[in-house]
């Protein structure tokens, strides 16, 4: 429920400070909302308190709270940094607000995202990556790519076919589409700004008999329309740009139900993998050997 939504819903009379303040609030939302209590307090000839007074009124638990629904509208309605640089950027902010804004826009983010996800999206997503047989396509652009990374590196532990997806490298993303048939998942991550590839890639699998799941930031993205199964994480931020610590632990939880369901494979699945991993050091050790034991050529 936004400002204009509480200010609706609110049945008591206001004080004559209080109309002006959501005359002022309501005129220039949400940007008004993110200037400090003081300096919207000024402009209405009242005092910080009032302000705070009347945003618990309204069932703000704090004025930070507030900003905080004042940024996110902002970063929806606004497509880029540049253009939500202005807006967002406190010309009084200190060095700690910046830090406490930080952590109250991530807890704020955390919370809605787990509020409102689809549980049966979810459980669907696990389902179709332990499916017997599921090759496994991880796919993300920009912004996404260290969430698909993540994704890769974890999912490959628990899965035995784990196939990183990007437009980079001998192969574009083209060619890894080639044999793209019904016993694969694409798994894509995307974000703002979206990436076309990701889009064509789920439109792909799609028109394949494949299975597509999606996490991104809004439900009405292209590769969404492609997908089985749509996850979403929010992404606002004290920042010009968007957080997604949300959808790192979205992904942590996927990670987590998949190893659950996996969780007799995993066992073998490590032990090979800290004997590989103990035999690559040790091949490193005695390359590193050799090399010093190496006499130097005569000048």
């Amino acid at each position: 429920m936004n400002l204009n939504q509480r200010i609706s819903g609110y049945g008591r009379k206001l004080t004559k400070s209080e109309q002006r303040l959501i005359d002022e609030l309501q005129t220039r939302y949400p940007q008004g909302l993110l200037e400090s209590a003081t300096s919207l307090a000024k402009k209405v000839g009242t005092s910080a308190s009032t302000v705070v007074r009347l945003l618990a009124k309204l069932g703000y638990p704090s004025y930070a709270e507030a900003q905080i629904e004042a940024r996110s509208e902002v970063t929806a309605r606004l497509s880029s940094p540049a253009t939500r640089a202005d807006a967002v950027i406190a010309d009084d902010a200190s060095v700690r607000s910046c830090l406490a804004n930080a952590l109250l826009h991530d807890q704020h983010n955390l919370a809605s995202t787990f509020a409102a996800l689809d549980v049966a999206a979810f459980e669907g997503a696990v389902r179709l990556l332990t499916q017997r047989k599921a090759r496994v396509h991880v796919t993300g652009q920009r912004h996404a790519a260290a969430l698909a990374g993540h994704l890769s590196l974890h999912l490959n532990m628990c899965l035995p076919d784990v196939r990183p997806m990007s437009g980079g490298g001998p192969l574009l993303m083209e060619d890894q589409l080639l044999w793209i048939g019904e016993n694969d998942v694409l798994l894509a991550l995307t974000f703002r700004r979206h990436a076309l590839a990701t889009a064509r890639a789920a439109k792909y699998f799609k028109e394949k008999g494949a299975k597509v799941i999606v996490i991104t930031d809004g439900p009405s993205v292209a590769a969404a329309a492609s997908a089985d199964h749509v996850m979403l994480a929010r992404t606002s931020s004290a920042s010009p740009f968007d957080s997604y610590t949300a959808a790192f632990s979205l992904c942590n939880a996927l990670v987590t139900a998949v190893v659950q369901r996996r969780r007799k494979e995993l066992g073998a699945a490590l032990e090979r993998g800290d004997a590989l991993w103990e035999q690559h050091w040790n091949d490193s050790a005695a390359q590193a050997g050799r090399s010093r034991r190496k006499p130097s050529s005569a000048a």
